[in-house]
């Protein structure tokens, strides 16, 4: 029984080193589908473990509590009154600060660097701050030495986007110079947004940590504050104690207009720990159409091995064997190329997710970030590729050993039952002569090799055109949205203002005398929500405007901006969220002025008047004259600034920096090109993704040539007995893979766009609800999938031509043994 077994294992052994280059191959092909996969599902493992970690690692706060936009208390006011909660002693620890708006010039030499900014002004005491700690990357912290030294901490993202180094100078509004002595952030700033929904802003958008009495003096506010955030002790229920700090604020601050926040229904927070489920449900999708395309590639190929042994097994029965011993054959074969691809495929995944954590370091660098080794994730990997390439060598070898051995042993033409549809050419003129006609024939004889033969390669150009055809959607979602926020005055400015305004303060009638503006028009930015009782609400970013302004105003696409009555204008994807048209009504949560400085929020019910085709969600607008239902009627905080010809965006910044009333001067150009950034940044990990399949459509073209060889072996043999040269052996071979080539081109094609419209319309919207995305496959990537699955299979018998010259005829023709 032993020397049995070592008989069979010899032999196998032998299989595999006499198709070493197709088992390789499919080896390959394997690990690609069950690394990809692991390497995915670590990645999202990894995210799940440090995003907490890091937020835990700086302390962060549980609940915030920040004053209206533009008011401050006094130093001590909000902090010297907690002993007045009902439970102080579920309080942890509590700090006070000072966040304002500033401008911030970083311009080095040959670069202009003007960017709206804020300063973070902490408590530094005692090494503080103790909530919201300081991440330094670079240089040092700041310290109690600092508070008379005007020295800060500079955001980290801005200046590694920047490429400043980890000290130097920085300019601020008024002309107020500041030292950075090193680059860092907090837990606030993981990822840098600003208040009009933009992620990942760090190109435009520089914060500055200082102690606060440096951001005190800075701001011109001395021992003022706006925020103050608490932490609470261990086992502390959140909502119930973010209720008791709302009580508090309502009875011992009545006449204080501020908003309590407590940590989970932070936007950033949301965002980082809400998008990892998303992400997670993306990454198995791509990863399991690459396992499924590598899966059904492995059994095309491994079976068509099978297939091509199919005479060694018909001869095998014909002399007396019984089929399971034939059977132990093929199937130890496919074990062992099952056992070489997942060794293989856990190299793969260390690669992919090695390559996916440094992509995160790079655009979100964390406090704590480990990447340890996810053995569940490896286990599923290694499981699914062992399990599916077994299944794939089991059906072909169960189907090889119930033939008859004389139809087994078959070659050629008659190895086909019925010889396919290929006698229907008979009945069809085809020109060309008996050899030209060679490669249709082939293809039309045996429908079902033909079929799982272009069902292999449709399966990889199918997930080529799904990843690469994901990307391109994304990035011409961007492209829309960024055509339809220039319009047509893409070289205009946005300045926003540090305050609101009444329309005819000096701060805004200034900004329409500078030298270089040719038109000016104010406006108003506010943050609100749509009301969704069923769905949840939609957070929006209200921009009133005035909409008979010649500078830009929204496009509708469906209904009207003219109305008589205050009204809303939506975006697509709201509408359909929301499922309302132009006409119906909508609710609308926004601040109303109830003082000098007093705010609180109301509801109105609101008609829909237009949609706009901006895929950003959050973009609503509507018109100044409708500020009256805020109450800020006359009052403006922002202003369009269209420049004169001939003077660009970054002379327009400077013209503005540093003027009374002025926090930011942002072209829209730049905010628009900031959008496409971030998104190109977060859909790196596809372009993991993409190499991947790049790589197994590659294999897979190879690897489909490589055993048509071997299935053909004794019909070249033949061509060749009577004279017929190796170059038209060769090109007959190229125009049969040419044939296939097409179809499964076409196929791939079909297939790669079902699986797009399927993500689109049924995944995306539920993991990344605020932007629409159309689907607009690129034309490259149709020439690419073109040359995968046209070109590169129709070359690759050229890969055999060595093979095909030093063939041994009288080996190929032999029938026996």
């Amino acid at each position: 029984m032993a020397h049995s077994k070592g008989l069979w294992l010899r032999w196998s052994w032998r299989d595999l080193r006499s198709r070493w280059l197709q088992v390789a191959a499919i080896a390959l092909i394997i690990a690609l589908g069950s690394g990809t996969y692991a390497g995915l599902s670590g990645y999202t493992q990894w995210r799940r473990q440090n995003y907490p970690a890091s937020y835990q690692a700086l302390n962060t706060h549980d609940i915030r509590v920040a004053t209206t936009k533009g008011t401050t208390v006094p130093e001590g006011t909000l902090l010297g009154s907690l002993d007045q909660l009902e439970h102080p002693e579920w309080l942890a620890g509590a700090e006070e600060r000072l966040i304002v708006p500033t401008q911030v010039d970083a311009s080095a030499a040959g670069s202009t660097i003007l960017v709206p900014g804020e300063i973070v002004g902490v408590d530094v005491t005692g090494g503080g701050p103790d909530i919201d700690q300081v991440h330094v990357m670079r240089g040092r912290a700041v310290d109690e030495g600092d508070i008379t030294e005007s020295r800060v901490v500079l955001d980290y993202h801005f200046a590694e986007h920047h490429g400043l180094p980890p000290t130097g100078e920085l300019t601020l509004s008024g002309g107020r110079t500041v030292d950075y002595v090193g680059l860092g952030f907090t837990p606030d700033y993981f990822m840098v947004t600003t208040e009009q929904g933009s992620l990942l802003a760090e190109a435009g958008f520089a914060v500055m940590f200082a102690p606060l009495q440096t951001a005190q003096e800075l701001a011109e506010r001395p021992e003022q504050v706006n925020e103050l955030v608490l932490t609470l002790r261990e086992g502390v229920d959140l909502d119930a104690a973010t209720a008791e700090v709302e009580r508090w604020m309502d009875r011992v601050h009545p006449g204080l207009a501020a908003e309590v926040t407590p940590i989970d229904e932070e936007r950033l927070y949301r965002l980082l720990l809400d998008d990892i489920d998303g992400d997670q449900k993306l990454f198995r999708i791509f990863a399991l159409l690459i396992l499924g395309g590598a899966a059904f590639a492995a059994f095309n190929l491994t079976g068509r091995i099978v297939e091509a042994q199919r005479r060694e097994i018909g001869i095998g029965m014909s002399l007396g064997l019984s089929r399971w011993r034939i059977a132990v054959r093929p199937l130890l074969v496919g074990l062992q190329i099952a056992l070489l691809g997942v060794v293989l495929g856990a190299g793969v995944g260390l690669v992919v997710g090695s390559l996916l954590s440094d992509l995160h370091e790079s655009f979100l660098p964390l406090p704590v970030w480990e990447a340890p080794l996810q053995p569940g994730a490896f286990l599923s990997g290694i499981a699914l590729g062992l399990g599916l390439v077994f299944a794939a060598t089991v059906y072909p070898v169960w189907r090889a050993v119930r033939v008859d051995p004389v139809d087994a042993i078959a070659t050629g033409p008659r190895s086909t039952r019925g010889s396919g549809v290929a006698p229907l050419l008979r009945r069809i003129p085809v020109p060309g002569s008996s050899i030209a006609q060679f490669p249709l024939r082939n293809v039309l004889r045996s429908p079902r090799r033909t079929a799982l033969t272009a069902f292999g390669i449709a399966a990889a150009i199918a997930v080529l055109v799904a990843v690469i055809g994901m990307v391109d959607s994304f990035l011409s979602t961007i492209d829309k949205g960024e055509a339809d926020i220039l319009g047509p005055t893409p070289e205009r400015v946005n300045v926003t203002l540090d305050f609101f305004y009444p329309t005819d303060a000096e701060q805004v009638q200034a900004i329409s005398e500078v030298e270089g503006v040719a038109a000016a028009e104010p406006g108003l930015a506010l943050g609100g929500s749509l009301v969704d009782g069923s769905e949840g609400d939609i957070d929006v970013f209200i921009q009133l405007i005035d909409f008979d302004n010649e500078l830009w105003t929204p496009t509708p696409v469906e209904g009207s901006l003219e109305t008589e009555s205050p009204s809303v204008v939506i975006s697509e994807k709201a509408a359909a969220d929301l499922g309302v048209e132009p006409g119906d009504t909508v609710t609308l949560r926004h601040p109303r002025r109830e003082g000098l400085v007093d705010y609180s929020f109301v509801e109105s019910e609101l008609p829909v008047s237009a949609i706009h085709p901006n895929p950003y969600r959050f973009m609503l607008y509507m018109d100044l004259d409708d500020a009256a239902l805020m109450n800020l009627e006359g009052i403006v905080n922002t202003v369009a600034v269209e420049p004169e010809p001939g003077v660009s965006g970054d002379e327009m910044k400077r013209a503005l920096f540093g003027r009374d009333g002025v926090a930011a001067v942002e072209p829209v150009a730049d905010v628009a090109g900031t959008l496409e950034d971030a998104m190109e940044d977060a859909l790196g990990f596809l372009d993991v993704v993409r190499g991947a399949v790049l790589v197994l459509a590659l294999l897979i073209a190879f690897n489909s040539t490589s055993i048509s060889a071997d299935e053909r072996a004794r019909e070249h043999a033949t061509m060749l007995a009577f004279g017929v040269r190796p170059r038209t052996v060769l090109l007959t071979e190229m125009g049969e893979s040419l044939i296939i080539g097409v179809l499964a081109t076409l196929l791939g094609i079909g297939l790669g766009r079902l699986i797009i419209t399927w993500l689109v319309r049924v995944l995306l919207p539920s993991t990344m609800p605020d932007i629409t995305v159309w689907i607009d496959v690129a034309p490259a990537t149709y020439l690419t999938a073109a040359v995968m699955g046209v070109v590169a299979v129709s070359i690759a018998p050229l890969l055999t031509i060595r093979r095909l010259r030093r063939m041994d005829i009288p080996s190929a023709l032999r029938v026996v043994e």
